[in-house]
């Protein structure tokens, strides 16, 4: 009668209080990664959904990391004062006085390097915009990178909401802010221009997109392995296109050096070499880059290229491994030849977009991943760079 009572008393099996705890917080983390795929899935999606995505990622850029427009100064500006004067004649010389100024308390000057990079003077000669060239150009490049991020990266997985989180996943990060708050270099432009040379099918279009964005900045050289590196990996089922893309840049390039030779030659413009691949250089951005600035460039994104590697390596395919690595290493290269490490760390961008490839199959388990990243780059924020430092203006 007695052990009856003892049955009655533990009807069911005992549950470990650790087992309880863990399901608890696999329950919560699965809510907390539901919402910004049920979000995507719901209000990103349908009709015009690559343009509703990078409409999202650059409010989210804006709202966490907002830019601080009260400190761009016109007319104290000496970029300010180059671009106006490259506006109106492109391919005039930058006076002396004026490429010897150091700016931005560098120990470099980033004006003694503008003379031969036509693309912004010749882009706000011809739209009218002038000395607002770079800030307007700017945030309308961040919105055209987001789109054909969007579009070639639900194209990649096989999965719109995928690509649509993989890209909000990238406003709150460095890169993703860059082009807002960017208002001297014009990176955000050389970005859309790379992008949209291996984005489009045109051989045209494709070839001066890659003209285009090695007149904005010459990292766009050092970063063709990874332009090619994209091309084979997603145009593995495309020969004809691949092959037709690859000579599209190629033609690119070699028109890049053979103009940038003439208008050198013809107008008497020189690129400048101040602090420029030095070794002091190196073992600063050594010293200082890694591993704090090198990782909030892309923030948690950066696993996105580590799992690629990663499921490269465990499938023993060791010479797209190589590739791999080698097309980053290149790239990557300049970062530590000049004082600008982050922005330039940013001309890596496309190994992302190589990246995504390898997330192709398990549907929910990407979108899971890319939740994540998402919520991780969010929560990785400074609230004194987002929008709440207006708050302290008012």
């Amino acid at each position: 009668m007695y052990q009856g009572a003892a049955e009655n008393l533990y009807p069911m099996p005992i549950v470990e209080p650790l087992s309880v705890s863990r399901q608890l917080v696999a329950k919560t983390i699965a809510n907390c990664l539901g919402v910004p795929i049920r979000v995507v899935n719901d209000y990103f999606g349908g009709r015009f959904a690559c343009l509703k995505i990078a409409v999202g990622a650059v409010v989210i850029s804006l709202l966490t990391t907002f830019p601080v427009y009260r400190n761009m100064s016109l007319d104290n500006d000496p970029a300010i004062w180059v671009l106006r004067l490259k506006t109106q004649h492109p391919l005039s010389a930058i006076p002396s006085n004026l490429k010897d100024i150091v700016v931005y308390g560098g120990a470099a000057t980033h004006l003694d390097k503008l003379e031969l990079r036509l693309t912004i003077p010749i882009l706000g000669r011809l739209s009218g915009t002038g000395e607002w060239t770079i800030l307007i150009w700017n945030h309308l490049a961040g919105l055209g990178v987001f789109y054909l991020l969007a579009h070639l990266a639900s194209k990649a997985i096989g999965d719109s909401v995928s690509g649509g989180l993989f890209v909000l996943g990238l406003g709150p990060t460095f890169f993703g802010s860059w082009f807002f708050n960017d208002f001297h270099f014009g990176d955000g432009i050389a970005f859309f221009f790379l992008l949209l040379s291996i984005a489009s099918s045109s051989l045209l279009l494709s070839c001066f997109s890659f003209l285009a964005a090695a007149f904005c900045d010459e990292r766009c050289v050092a970063a063709i392995p990874l332009l090619f590196l994209y091309l084979l990996v997603s145009r593995q089922e495309a020969k004809a296109l691949l092959v037709r893309q690859c000579i599209a840049i190629i033609l690119g390039a070699g028109m890049w050096v053979v103009l940038r030779t003439w208008v050198a030659s013809v107008f008497h413009l020189t690129m400048g070499t101040s602090m420029l691949a030095n070794w002091d250089i190196v073992k600063s951005n050594l010293a200082s880059g890694f591993p704090v600035a090198f990782i909030s460039i892309f923030k948690a994104s950066w696993t996105l290229p580590l799992f690629a590697l990663l499921s490269l390596i465990s499938l023993r395919k060791r010479a797209i491994s190589a590739a791999f690595v080698t097309a980053f290493a290149l790239a990557l290269a300049p970062a530590l030849l000049v004082v600008d490490f982050k922005r330039s760390v940013c001309y890596t961008f496309i190994i992302l977009l190589v990246s995504v490839h390898f997330l192709w199959g398990d549907k929910e388990a990407s979108r899971r991943y890319l939740a994540a990243i998402l919520l991780a780059n969010i929560l990785l924020v400074s609230p004194a760079t987002s929008v709440l430092r207006l708050a302290a203006l008012l």
